[in-house]
This record gives structure tokens, C-alpha cells and sequence, in this order.
């Protein structure tokens, strides 16, 4: 059987896993085997085949975190109540006791960075252009009033961020009406976990998309795929009569604004049937099956008002076998262009073939015109590049010049333009790749980056030659698509939806610098002591889906170790150094651990074979200790976190855990010094599922008491979180504290102490949550407002200055202060501490008790919790016209003080 073969076999069976979610009522026990992936030729030209290979790992790394091991299905029922945990827990702050320790939380970005944008919609009621909403797969919806100079979140942090599809109503009068669907048909980094694939329903806004509300009879909220609004591939609204249309799983629906009517719907089930919609200005509207639903469907339909008598108008040779999109020229709305996949996969090194085909329809002739020998086929050849594919449906985008129908531009891995498609031969590159010979970032006339894999080319309302577009890599625009070379500006400003893995941060006392690995995005990194101009924006390193991550300072250059998929690993400090042991293999997040405060200690999970180093910042790819296997317990997890005591490294108390994917957890006194994994014990606790997947996410250790350990469990239908007091101990005993976290699935764990007292953090599939007696206090929900109910899926703590560094798959990546509650001196500080002028426009003075004044630092908190400014109280008086009207704190740092003032900025 082809290698083909068995992953399409393999990706359906995973698929019927997702697709028939219904509660079970057995005890019985569906086993989920593990895929393994074998050997993967790192830095090797990527072919089709390993594309797909890639891209099934990636869903199934995510799959396998939330699986219920006993069932093989993702519990529908948990995941509904881990929802309703998540809101009551919102407001579990007010319980005196569950907070002992202040935390302030910082942004930390990119915001000069995006992820990936499915829609874009310019404001017809803003003549200058500037507003601007876009919908971020698994960020939310995004709103710009300045043309993309910043972006605000608009759509609920408490709603589900995977938004598809957004739609303004066109009529006078009316034009303050939005709409955003939810749900992504294929592509998406967790596609298999029923986390970000399914969706939320469809929303509405009556302000201009300023807040929503879920329309409530499309409420597919927590369920199986058994609805069509678990998935929106586009919406649009009828010009005349204001209808909603939505262009769902094999299904076109009306909506009237008080009950939906199926227009169209194929006769076979909806899962993965793509379907489009368009409207013309006299409300004829048009709309697009892909090949993948059933002959009776498949194809381009048309209805002169969009209310029934619906034609097919199919020529014999216009055969769709995937995904299928369309586009009007707004110039000559007769012409509708439609490009879909045809099923052909190009291959370099055996036939290179374009993976579409490109028709257009004239209604005033009713003739089709096949300009597919036009797509394009460049000198070279690189798969998934050129010649143009739109990699099987998943990035597929056609749009028309406003002022010329002829003028037309596409979007697969690449985006393209023809200025006239009638007497042109090909398309020519605007974006995406730099080349067809490779795969360098396209970086022609700006010298921006424009990222590759296009879902969305939108002109602007006010100027035709202006083109913005929608990528994995967030927003773009170009001032002029007519340029022989056309350069892209980033718009990516505070548009804050990027997906990491794994997060760290600098050793160093004080210092801002942080990376992490990202999903499909690289390795990226920031802080104002790397140069950066501020603490959210970031800089790339590295390539691929980013990985495990770790900063060093055992070196003067500050080394970082950073990787990519399936087990590519460097450390990087004059230069780029492969490091990864020879002969191993590895999962495909690659994970590995820089012991954080010894920082020549490096392990690197080969799968469920341990390497070691006690010379990272020198290991070479021949010089690391093979370890050996988890075998030698009889079971053969493949390891999935690690985590090493706190503080100077100490052979007599010092220790590492480890975490594999069935469960197990183990215990290596001494690993500097240890021989060989045989040494660990197992150290699991009693109640924890065992066997695959159940899956080790978190292991925290106490910052100063060694037998203090907090571990997390991801799956659905498992017990999730443990504490035990006697880790030190050769059979420590665990409690389960989940309490009031019961359904959620956790993704990762910390343990902070600040001033004596000990605070415990978890990250979610719904948010950060912190407890100072997981015993016996319930959870809360760290930074509703801010950080919400996005996946937290790392945290690394920096003891030294109570720092703790967060990173959510969807929404970037955050910094806690952790600060000490005040002492009864730090009370009466603040108590004698004069704030004058106060409400203050431009700048205020502090009047402090005799002895303190012009000693420390301060820090100013906006209502969110984030620190907006940072100075000296020597620098004197303190300018903050830079602010925004409303509420804020300054905090002051006096000797080993500390003192907080409320102040009001006009």
C-alpha cells in the first residue's frame, strides 16, 4: 500500500473519532495506538508526502492531549462542564484567602507579529478606509480604527477564538450590522482535538463590531460535528434584503433574522464538504460545493434573488475534486471567477503539475472561459511552492480589481496577480515564497516579510490599487498592486494571536528577555536587552513549527537552544550548531530541558530515550550520554516534559522528572552524575491513568522545598492534577486537588513563592488558573480579561524575581509579577505617600516621608493588570500624558518596600 494511502486511511479513521463524538454509555475500552512517524531526514527538502505527514503530526499532537484514554473520543460532556468551570471560576477572586500574593500581568506580545487571518472586512461606513475588522483562527476577531497602526480584540475572551468568516450588512442605514462565523474546515494547528476545529455558532454585533452576541439558534456550542454551524466557511448579507447567508459544511443557509431556510444542501453528511457564497449588488447571489460533495451538488449554483429556484450551471469539464471558491468583479458583476483544487499533487523529482483549475462564468452569455493554462508554473521547481498549489483546499483565495475585471489576484502557498487575464500568459509572484527555487520568505520591494499560505486579498474601498491580505502570518498590505514589484507593509500591530508550545525565559535576574516555539511560525524571541524597542515586539530566529526552547547564561554570547519539528535541535550563539544527538528521533514538537538555574545540565527526549549533557554550551551531535530507554520498566512512554530542582545543583538532593505520554512519571536522583536511566523510579501517583495516551503536561517543583511537586494530566476522563508533599521520598504519596478543575484538561504547571508564601499556578485549555492551597481552595482564574480562556500551554518561573512567563496557543504570550502581600510598614508607607496633582494630565509629583525621597523605582498598572511604565523616582516628575484616560496605580519600590497609590489620568 502507498505511503499516500495509509495517511489518507489514517487521517479518516482519526477523523471518525472526532466526527461521531456522541456520549458513551460502555465501559468499554477503544485503545488509541500511537502513530509512529519513524525517521524524518531533518533540513531535507519537504515532498507532498511528508507535507501531509507534517501536517497529521501536528493534529495529532493536540488530539492526543485531549482523548479520553478509555473511550478514544473527545468526552463532549467534560468539555461542556470544563466551560461552565472556567466561568464560575472567573469569579472565585472574591474569596479573601484565594489571593495572598498581588500578580500584575504584562503583555508580552509579538504585536508585531500574526497568526493566522481567514477573513478581512473594510468598514463601508469609514470613507477614509482605516477601520478594518479581521478574524484570527485561533485569536478571536480583531478591530483597527487607524488602518492597522493598532488593533483591538473585539470579540469575547470567554468565547471560543477560532473565527473563520466575517460579513458587513451593505444596506444603508443598516451598514452598523456584522457578522462573524466560527469553526475552520481544514488546516488548523489542532483540527483533530474539537478545541479550535469545531466552532461556536455564528455572532452578531449591532455597533460596528464592536461586541457580540452568539445568534442563539446557531448554537453548536461543546458538541459533536452533528450541526452545519460547527464550521462556517463564509458569510455574506443580501444587499436588498438584508438576509444573512452562510456557506456551511455542505449546506447554504438563509437567515432572516428570525429563523434560517436550507437553500441548497448535498445529500450526503456535511463533514469536510467546503462550500462559498457571493452576492452581486442586484442581489443575485452565487454559490460554490467543492468536489468533495456528492455529483448531485458539486459545483457553482445561482439564484436571481437567493430565496429558491437555485440552477447548476456546470460545463462538462469543469470538474472540481476539492475545495472551490469564487469572486465577482465588482466592475462587471456578470463575471464571476471561480478557482478550485483538482485533486493533482505536483512532484519535483517526478512531475511537476498546478494543483488547480481557474474558470470564469459570464451570466450575461452564460459561457464558461478556462484560464487555467494561465495559473502559475515558474522557471524551478520547489513542492508545496511552485508550481501553484493551494495544498488540497487549505489555502485558497481568488479576488478581482475593483476598476478592472480582467485584473485578477490569487492566493494558495503564494499570492499571485494577472493584470489582464485576457491577453496575459501566467500569473506573476506578489507574495508568500521569494521564489520558485526555494523556500525563502518573500521580502521583494519593502523588505517586509509577506508569510506564505493566503486565505484572504481584499482591495481597498477608497483606493483600487491598495491590497491587503490575510495569512498564516497575520495581516498585510501593499500601497500599490500594480508595481512590477510589489512590496507588503505589516499591519501585524497589536494584532496578538500567535500560537505558541513552549515558552522560557531568561535566567537572569532583571532581565526581559523571553522566546518561544510557535506553531507553524518558528522560534521567536524579544526583550529591550536583545534590542528590541519595547516588551511586545519580537524577532525571528527560527523556522518551522517552533519547539521546546531554553536561554542560557552559561556562556558570554547568551546562547539559546531552539529546534524544530521532529527532532531538528541547534543552539545558537555566534552561529547556527545542530546539536541533536546522532541516531535519535524524537516526537513532533521536539522537546528537550535547559536545567534553568544550572544551565551546562541539557536533556533531550530521543522519544522514550533519554540524552544528557553537562556541557551544553560545547555538546556536539556525537558527545551527549545515551541514557537509555523507558523500557527498562516495562513500558515505553515517550517522554513529554521535564522539569529539575531549583537553585545550585546539589548530588546529594538535586533530582529530575520526567513525564511521558501513558501516564508515568519517573525520578532520577543525581541525573548529572547518574549512568543511566534504570536508575529512576516510578514515581506515578496511584490514581493517575495509565497506558496511552494520558499524556504528562506540567511537573513543577518547589522553588526551595524539594518535596513539594505539582503534576497535570491533559485528557479528557483522567484525573488532571496531584500535589505531593514528600516527592524526596522513595514512594511519595499525591493527592489529587483538581477541585473545582475537574473537567478541564491542563496543559502545564508552576509553583512560585514570594516572600513565604507559596502560590500555585496551572495553565488550561480555558485559561491560568492559581490557588494558594490547591488542597483545600478552589482555583481561580488568573486574568480573565486579559488572558481569558485562551490554552495556556506553558509557563516557565523565574524564582529569583518572581517572574512567571506564559504562553496560550492563540493569544501570544504574557509576564506575571508575582509581588508579596504588604506589610504592615509597606501599609503605612503607602498611607504617608502624596500624589499631587491628582487627577493628572500631563505629569504628577510624589511627596514621600522624610528619608525616602528620590530612592527606588515605580511601576504604573492599568486596570488590566498590566505594567504600562516603568522609571526612577528620581526622575522627577513622572510623565504619563502618554497614557489614556482612566484608572491606573503606581506601585513604588522603596529599599525592601513596597507601596501602591490609585491615580486618575484626564
Amino acid at each position: 500500500m502507498k505511503k499516500s494511502v495509509r495517511l489518507t486511511l489514517l487521517i479518516a479513521l482519526v477523523a471518525v473519532f472526532i466526527f461521531n463524538c456522541q456520549e458513551e454509555q460502555s465501559k468499554s475500552i477503544n485503545k488509541i495506538e500511537r502513530k509512529n512517524f519513524g525517521e524524518v531526514k531533518r533540513g531535507a527538502k519537504k515532498t507532498p508526502e511528508q507535507r501531509a505527514l507534517y501536517h497529521e503530526a501536528r493534529e495529532l499532537h493536540e488530539f492526543y492531549r485531549q482523548v479520553n484514554p478509555a473511550t478514544g473520543k473527545v468526552p463532549i460532556s467534560e468539555k461542556r462542564q470544563e466551560f461552565r468551570q472556567a466561568e464560575d471560576s472567573k469569579f472565585r477572586s472574591s474569596n479573601p484567602m484565594a489571593r495572598r500574593i498581588q500578580t500584575n500581568y504584562i503583555n508580552r506580545g509579538p504585536t508585531n507579529f500574526g497568526g493566522r487571518t481567514r477573513s478581512i472586512v473594510i468598514d463601508r461606513t469609514d470613507l477614509s478606509g482605516n477601520t478594518i475588522l479581521a478574524a484570527a483562527v485561533s485569536g478571536g476577531v480583531f478591530k483597527t480604527i487607524n488602518g492597522g497602526s493598532n488593533w483591538i480584540k473585539v470579540s469575547s475572551n470567554d468565547a471560543i477564538h477560532n473565527a473563520t468568516s466575517l460579513a458587513q450588512d451593505p444596506r444603508a442605514g443598516f451598514e452598523n450590522i456584522w457578522y462573524y462565523g466560527t469553526g475552520e474546515g481544514n488546516g488548523n494547528s489542532a483540527a483533530l482535538d474539537g478545541a479550535f476545529y469545531l466552532g461556536q455558532g455564528i455572532w452578531k454585533s449591532i455597533d460596528g463590531g464592536n461586541t457580540w452576541r452568539q445568534i442563539p439558534n446557531t448554537n453548536s456550542e461543546f458538541t459533536a460535528y452533528d450541526s452545519a454551524f460547527d464550521i462556517t466557511y463564509k458569510l455574506e448579507v443580501h444587499p436588498i434584503t438584508g438576509d444573512l447567508y452562510a456557506a456551511l459544511g455542505g449546506q447554504i443557509k438563509r437567515f432572516n433574522g428570525t429563523s434560517w431556510t436550507t437553500e441548497i444542501e448535498n445529500s450526503s453528511v456535511f463533514t469536510n464538504r467546503h462550500t462559498d457564497v457571493v452576492i452581486t449588488s442586484n442581489g443575485r447571489v452565487y454559490a460554490g460545493f467543492s468536489g468533495t460533495n456528492d455529483a448531485a451538488t458539486r459545483g457553482v449554483w445561482t439564484s436571481p434573488t437567493g430565496n429558491g429556484s437555485w440552477t447548476r450551471f456546470n460545463e462538462p469539464s469543469f470538474k472540481p475534486a476539492g475545495r472551490l471558491v469564487l469572486a465577482l468583479a465588482p466592475s462587471n458583476q456578470d463575471k464571476l471567477y471561480t478557482i478550485f483544487d483538482n485533486g493533482k499533487n505536483s512532484d519535483c523529482e517526478k512531475v511537476a503539475i498546478v494543483g488547480a483549475e481557474l474558470w470564469m462564468w459570464d451570466q450575461s452569455t452564460s459561457i464558461f472561459t478556462n484560464y487555467s493554462s494561465k495559473l502559475p508554473d515558474e522557471p524551478g521547481c520547489s513542492d508545496g511552492n511552485d508550481p501553484f498549489t493551494s495544498q488540497k483546499g487549505y489555502d485558497l483565495e481568488i479576488s478581482v480589481k475593483p476598476d478592472n475585471e480582467n485584473f485578477i489576484v490569487i492566493g494558495g502557498s503564494n499570492a499571485y496577480k494577472i493584470e489582464n487575464i485576457t491577453t496575459q500568459s501566467m500569473f506573476t509572484r506578489i507574495g508568500g515564497y521569494k521564489n520558485a527555487d526555494n523556500y525563502e520568505i518573500y521580502n521583494l520591494g519593502t523588505k517586509v516579510e509577506h508569510h506564505p499560505d493566503i486565505h484572504d486579498l481584499v482591495f481597498s474601498i477608497t483606493n483600487p490599487s491598495v491590497l491587503f491580505s490575510g495569512t498564516d502570518g497575520g495581516v498585510h498590505k501593499t500601497t500599490d498592486v500594480t508595481r512590477s514589484i510589489v512590496g507588503w507593509e505589516n499591519l501585524n500591530n497589536n494584532y496578538q494571536t500567535y500560537q505558541y508550545y513552549h515558552v522560557a525565559i531568561d535566567p537572569l535576574p532583571g532581565s526581559d528577555i523571553v522566546i518561544g516555539g510557535t506553531q507553524d511560525n518558528g522560534t521567536k524571541a524579544g526583550g529591550t536587552l536583545v534590542g528590541t524597542p519595547d516588551l511586545t515586539t519580537q524577532f525571528g530566529i527560527y523556522g518551522g513549527d517552533g519547539v521546546a526552547v531554553g536561554i542560557s547564561r552559561d556562556q558570554p554570547c547568551l546562547p539559546v537552544f531552539l529546534g524544530s519539528q521532529f527532532g531538528d535541535f541547534m543552539r545558537v550563539c555566534d552561529d547556527y550548531i545542530s546539536i541533536a544527538p546522532e541516531g535519535s528521533t524524537s516526537n513532533f514538537v521536539t522537546y528537550f530541558h535547559l536545567d534553568p538555574d544550572n544551565n551546562n545540565a541539557l536533556y533531550y527526549a530521543g522519544k522514550n530515550t533519554l540524552y544528557k549533557t553537562i556541557d551544553a554550551s560545547n555538546v556536539t551531535t556525537l558527545t551527549w550520554t545515551n541514557m537509555g530507554t523507558t523500557s527498562v520498566f516495562t513500558h515505553a512512554d515517550n517522554f513529554e516534559i521535564f522539569s529539575t530542582t531549583r537553585g545550585t545543583y546539589n548530588p546529594n538532593s538535586s533530582y529530575l522528572l520526567m513525564g511521558g505520554d501513558q501516564g508515568h512519571i519517573y525520578k532520577l536522583n543525581d541525573p548529572q552524575n547518574a549512568a543511566s536511566l534504570s536508575l529512576a523510579t516510578d514515581i506515578t501517583p496511584p490514581t493517575a491513568t495509565t497506558g496511552f495516551p494520558s499524556i504528562v503536561t506540567g511537573l513543577a517543583i518547589h522553588p526551595t522545598n524539594k518535596d513539594i511537586v505539582l503534576a497535570t494530566y491533559s485528557n479528557y476522563g483522567t484525573n488532571s492534577i496531584f500535589l505531593t508533599t514528600n516527592a524526596t521520598s522513595a514512594q511519595p504519596t499525591w493527592a489529587l486537588v483538581e477541585r473545582n478543575l475537574s473537567a478541564h484538561s491542563i496543559r502545564s504547571a508552576a509553583i512560585a513563592e514570594v516572600k513565604g508564601e507559596t502560590i500555585y499556578f496551572v495553565g488550561t485549555a480555558r485559561g491560568l488558573y492559581s490557588t494558594a492551597d490547591p488542597v483545600n481552595l478552589d482555583w481561580i482564574r488568573e486574568a480573565p480579561e486579559l488572558i481569558g480562556q485562551a490554552l495556556v500551554s506553558s509557563l516557565a518561573y523565574r524564582p529569583s524575581d518572581n517572574h512567571l512567563l506564559i504562553g496560550t496557543h492563540g493569544n501570544g504570550m504574557y509576564e506575571a509579577v508575582l509581588e508579596g502581600t504588604l506589610t504592615v510598614d509597606d501599609k503605612a508607607l503607602s498611607v504617608a505617600i502624596k500624589l499631587y496633582p491628582n487627577p493628572v494630565e500631563d505629569s504628577f509629583n510624589i511627596r514621600m516621608p522624610l528619608g525616602n525621597a528620590g530612592k527606588g523605582t515605580y511601576a504604573i498598572i492599568n486596570n488590566l493588570g498590566q505594567i504600562v511604565l516603568r522609571g526612577k523616582l528620581e526622575e522627577k516628575p513622572i510623565h504619563v500624558s502618554s497614557l489614556q484616560s482612566g484608572t491606573y496605580f503606581i506601585k513604588l519600590y522603596v529599599d525592601d518596600k513596597t507601596a501602591v497609590k490609585q491615580f486618575i489620568k484626564k
